[in-house]
């Protein structure tokens, strides 16, 4: 939807949210000079992070699976739908001028993008957002064997964890918890008629 109904930044703006798991923040302000080759001879999107003043290191290679897309894939996917500086850097998500984006820009395009698929929210709950693409990348990167810790730049491994829930998406597609019929406290085996 994005791709045929937005303006060229969107669908590449929520790829690299993705594929990175960075803040709306975060994913604003990189730039092509942000992507070098580190000491260890691996080229890597280098993210000083707005919030926490955390410095991530990540690889070009970095794949998620369940779109099959790297984060270079990504990120050179930004390269030529709109204008670059002379020296070929700029904002990798920009406005055709070449200029940043606004932050509310962003996550009204990336609600308008969910609201052309899946139609007004009106449902329970709030409906995702840009920063859902974050939690989501937790998950799947977690189930790859990713350190998502690092990756998203927490302090602690609790915070990384809150980012693992799927939000009753396992009960939905059927993956239920079965209840066993054994009964390991002594006092429910004594007195079977419980609801006598």
């Amino acid at each position: 939807y994005a791709d045929c109904c937005s303006p060229p930044w969107v669908s590449r703006m929520m790829v690299l949210a993705l594929v990175t798991a960075q803040r709306r923040g975060d994913v604003r302000k990189m730039r092509f000079s942000d992507v070098w080759e580190d000491a260890d001879g691996v080229r890597r999107l280098h993210v000083e992070q707005q919030k926490s003043g955390k410095r991530v290191s990540i690889p070009l290679d970095l794949r998620l699976d369940c779109v099959g897309i790297t984060v270079g894939e990504a990120i050179e996917a930004c390269r030529a739908y709109s204008v670059l500086d002379a020296d070929g850097d700029g904002y990798l998500i920009r406005k055709t001028t070449g200029c940043m984006l606004a932050a509310t820009s962003m996550s009204w395009r990336f609600e308008q993008a969910r609201e052309g698929v899946l139609s007004k929210h009106t449902g329970k709950g709030t409906p995702s957002s840009l920063h859902e693409c974050r939690s989501l990348a937790e998950r799947e990167y977690r189930d790859q064997g990713v350190n998502t810790k690092l990756l998203l730049g927490h302090s602690a491994q609790a915070m990384t964890d809150l980012y693992n829930r799927d939000r009753g998406l396992a009960v939905r597609e059927g993956k239920w918890k079965p209840v066993p019929l054994a009964v390991s406290n002594s006092k429910a085996t004594e007195n079977p008629r419980i609801f006598a």
